[in-house]
């Protein structure tokens, strides 16, 4: 069967600010709205359209990638795991002590312009992850902003499971709250076949397997995967918000990289990799 994905993989690509306090507050008492009757796509921009009308292409790098490891200037002391296609780092400024972000080795803009064996393997990392949760008592939620940047960035934060249960509802009501709507993605619809390569979309895992997703960027609030995970249902530390407001010290940075490597030693594919 010939399909999109067929396609994708035969030309391979390496390719405002919410207010929290009106936003938040009620984030209990949001009635969520039936996902059969949600508009998946913007209007004027269905998922088949080759341009974007909802917002404009994502620019083309004029310099050196941050999160290319060819990078000399890549801050290689946040690795923790590297495998074939992807590795896991800690970000700057992280939510938590185990907040990870997975990113491809070679230069590609997103998972949708993603060939096959690098989603393969973001997924990999993603179930890793999971256990890694699992065993600390947590759950994980992931989500990737396509806006704005320019190499594949799929971050990964563990909550406490007793904050799961208001997850979905602190999205959807902080995207109601900066202006866009949130959809669920079906269980049988794939992110290719929501949004075309090149164009801007963010989309967040709940650890329920369920999918949250939008192509309606236009004044997306570039904090916002990190705002709702930071908001006081869940995670409560609205002061890191902005990741530029919690940079660690090198050394401070590299004592929970180790941490983060030990835990994570029992789940890491990648070092059987190694031993290959």
């Amino acid at each position: 069967m010939y399909t999109r994905e067929t396609e994708r993989n035969k030309t391979k690509m390496p390719s405002q600010r919410m207010t929290k306090s009106s936003c938040f507050d009620v984030v209990l008492l949001v009635v969520e709205r039936n996902s059969e009757n949600d508009d998946k796509y913007a209007p004027g921009c269905p998922r088949n359209q080759e341009r974007c009308d909802d917002g404009p292409r994502n620019k083309q790098p004029v310099g050196p990638c941050w999160f290319c490891l060819s990078n000399v200037d890549a801050e290689k002391h946040l690795v923790v795991a590297i495998g074939t296609h992807c590795y896991a780092a800690m970000p700057k400024g992280p939510l938590t002590e185990d907040h990870v972000m997975v990113l491809s080795v070679g230069h590609i803009q997103s998972q949708v312009a993603a060939p096959v064996e690098v989603r393969d393997e973001i997924e990999k990392f993603k179930n890793a992850f999971t256990l890694m949760a699992n065993k600390q008592g947590k759950a994980l939620v992931t989500f990737e902003r396509n806006f704005r940047t320019q190499h594949l960035q799929v971050q990964m934060v563990m909550v406490d499971k007793s904050s799961t249960k208001a997850l979905k509802s602190s999205f959807t009501s902080a995207a109601a709250c900066a202006g866009f709507e949130l959809v669920t993605m079906g269980p049988d619809e794939n992110l290719l076949d929501m949004v075309n390569e090149g164009c801007p979309y963010f989309v967040a895992e709940l650890p329920d397997g369920s999918k949250l997703f939008t192509r309606n960027m236009k004044g997306f609030p570039l904090q916002f995967g990190r705002e709702v995970l930071a908001s006081t249902p869940i995670l409560d530390c609205e002061d890191k918000v902005d990741w530029k407001s919690c940079v660690l010290a090198k050394e401070e940075e590299t004592e929970l990289v180790n941490k983060l490597k030990a835990d994570f030693k029992p789940f890491d594919f990648t070092a059987d990799d190694d031993s290959d």
